[in-house]
This record gives C-alpha cells, structure tokens and sequence, in this order.
C-alpha cells in the first residue's frame, strides 16, 4: 500500500519540523518503558549477529535514543554508528559519543561489506524507494550480516478495524509505503536477502490513534479525543497487554518485525 499523490522533497522539512517526536525524543513513564522493552530486543539482535565485534548501522538514528539503547543493553565490543537525514538531530546524536551521518544511507560514501549489522526501525515507510533502499542496505551488509526492520503489519485487527481513514499508522502524510509481512518479506527476496525470521510486536500508538482519530472525526469533545494520546500511560498498559496476547496466541498485530540476512554465498 502507497500514499500518492506524495509530498515533494521540497516540503520534508514542513512534515519532519525540528518538534517532531523522533527527531527531539520524549521523556517520562512511556519512554522509561519503551526503553526496558527495548533493551530486551538488543538482545535479540546479539543472538542473531553472534559474539565478537560487531559494526552496527542504525538508519534513521534521529538523536541517538536507540543508539543509546544499543550501548546499554548490547555487548561492549559493538561499534555504532547512526545514519539520519536532520543536521539538528545528527549533531545531538554526536554530542551523545556516537558516530553519525547527515543524508541518505542510500547516497552517503559508506563502506559497502563493512556492517554486521544493520537496524531500520519504523523508517521504510517513510522511504521513497524501499526496494533501492533494500539493496543499499545488501550491499552495506558484510555476507551473513543481518537486516532488522521493524514497520507496521497491514494484517494486523486495529487496521481491520480503521482501515480507510482512521488507521493510526496511515500517518499522513509522513508513511509513504506499508507493507504486510508477506510483501516485505517478498520485497527483502527481490533485494538478495535470506528471511530469517518474522514476528508479531506490540503496537500501542496504533491502537490510541486510531480510536482519536475515529472519534475526532465522529465530533467528540476535545477532552475525550486529547485522552486518546500516545503518550497515555493508562492507555498504554491496556493496549499492551491486548497486543502481547494477540502476539503469544499467533494473532497479527499491526508491527512487525522481520529479520533478513545476506548470504554467505
């Protein structure tokens, strides 16, 4: 699925503005749990890297939050290095110790085969191309290196259940292409990846913005639709807990993880 027609490159600064939640980060109960939950997902990523050094790419870094993460939970022979398109958020992500890139993964004149690893996460929705993206990413990639991307599930209930207008993840105008597991799956193929693995993760935002913007549209009072907010930590633990259910009993939620690696041959 793609959203056409799409804003010109011209106007990325007016969809991306110097407030916008990944670029500046976020603070309090949410991002305390955010970050222990991530923290357990670094180490997803070490079993599939193995020991020893590793080089670590992580596109669209924006500050550094996850980079940071990646520092605290992951091994300490790991070395990272960001990739983001906002001057701002670049140079805070350096002013963090990190190694860090102003442009497109796809133009900047990175060593290809010097990455172990290489994580996108919720950023090829965003991307123009996602297939030359897919490809610049294999050949960054040493052979057996491994490809992490984490996007929203077409599949999952909550796009069911708003699809067509109040689908959260729709983020118009910013997500310019989804993907079910299937198709990104079979997208990686086309780029000469292996499939390693999918999985189903928790979604919370989707669920909270998509009931706001239901009843936005549906002309509730502001109060109500301002409760609906992403950041609310009551909704937070209920569509947790709805999200890990779905996910422990094989049921689809609407974010995906797939993890694709380079063959060794």
């Amino acid at each position: 699925m793609y959203l056409n027609p799409r804003p010109r490159a011209a106007d990325l600064g007016v969809i991306y503005p110097a407030n916008y939640y990944t670029l500046s980060g976020t603070g309090g109960v949410v991002a305390r749990a955010q970050r222990v939950w991530e923290g357990r997902k670094v180490r997803a990523y070490a079993q599939a890297v193995g020991v020893g050094p590793k080089r670590v790419l992580d596109v669209g870094c924006g500050d550094g939050r996850f980079l940071d993460v990646l520092r605290e939970f992951g091994p300490r022979d790991w070395d990272l290095v960001g990739v983001d398109f906002d001057p701002a958020a670049v140079e805070r992500c350096r002013a963090r110790g990190f190694e860090a890139h102003q442009g497109r993964v796809e133009e900047l004149a990175l060593p290809e085969g010097s990455f172990d690893l290489v994580v996108m996460l919720q950023l090829i929705e965003h991307v123009t191309d996602p297939v030359a993206l897919a490809r610049r990413v294999h050949r960054l990639l040493r052979p057996g290196g491994v490809f992490v991307i984490e996007t929203p599930d077409l599949e999952g209930l909550d796009h069911r259940l708003f699809q067509g207008r109040w689908w959260g993840h729709y983020h118009f105008p910013r997500h310019f292409h989804l993907f079910s597991t299937e198709s990104l799956s079979r997208m990686l193929r086309g780029a000469g990846f292996e499939i390693a693995r999918s999985e189903q993760l928790i979604s919370t935002s989707s669920w909270t913005i998509s009931l706001g913007n239901y009843l936005l549209d549906r002309g509730y009072p502001g109060p109500i639709v301002r409760f609906f907010n992403y950041k609310n930590p009551l909704l937070l633990g209920a569509f947790i807990t709805l999200d890990t259910l779905r996910s422990r009993l094989g049921l689809e939620t609407s974010n995906q993880r797939v993890v694709a690696r380079r063959p060794v041959g």
